[in-house]
């Protein structure tokens, strides 16, 4: 591969229009014009919502984790409590509301350890990974009507084991477990 001048590399939006309207997400499909060919291409564009995932810690360095069913696999995910940022809130104050609603536990601060593009090629939203010390069993869960939730406590120094041995699948808490060990 030989060193050639940087190309622009941005696509000219045309047109873009909202194909369909789910809870979750929209899709929208974008007319977008190459910048090396001058072409128009349709692309399908999936808006969401940013989401959050808490990697929340013990005093006993314990991590908090939800074992959920999850549709698309059809099957149970070990992951870390999260979900999506409500609108009208920052996504520091939905991540302790999802830690709290769906483990019962709180924190006495949360502290950002990065964000991605959980899938830039087609979703256009961020992915938070908070960093929760201290966490506290309250007492109080309050998972959503559609959540069926386990909180699962496993060591912390584990969780390399966990992904490598495939007890934790979900790519994007892999990510999110892969921000908190380069910050560990």
């Amino acid at each position: 591969m030989k060193n050639t001048p940087n190309k622009n590399l941005y696509w000219e939006l045309l047109n873009s229009r909202e194909d369909r309207q789910y809870h979750l997400f929209s899709v929208d499909i974008d007319t977008c014009k190459s910048p090396r060919t001058g072409n128009a291409h349709e692309f399908q564009v999936l808006k969401s919502p940013d989401w959050v995932a808490v990697v929340a810690i013990t005093g006993d360095k314990e991590v908090v984790l939800v074992n959920q069913f999850r549709h698309g696999t059809r099957g149970l995910s070990l992951e870390l409590p999260g979900g999506l940022v409500k609108e009208g809130q920052t996504p520091m104050k939905s991540a302790a509301e999802e830690l709290a609603e769906e483990t019962g536990f709180v924190a006495p601060s949360l502290e950002l350890l990065g964000w991605m593009h959980p899938f830039p090629a087609i979703f256009n939203n961020k992915f938070y990974v908070y960093l929760a010390e201290n966490a506290t069993f309250s007492g109080e869960l309050n998972p959503d009507e559609t959540e069926e939730i386990e909180t699962v406590l496993a060591p912390a120094k584990n969780l390399k084991d966990y992904v490598r041995d495939g007890k934790i699948t979900c790519g994007i808490m892999i990510a999110a477990l892969g921000l908190y060990n380069l910050y560990t």
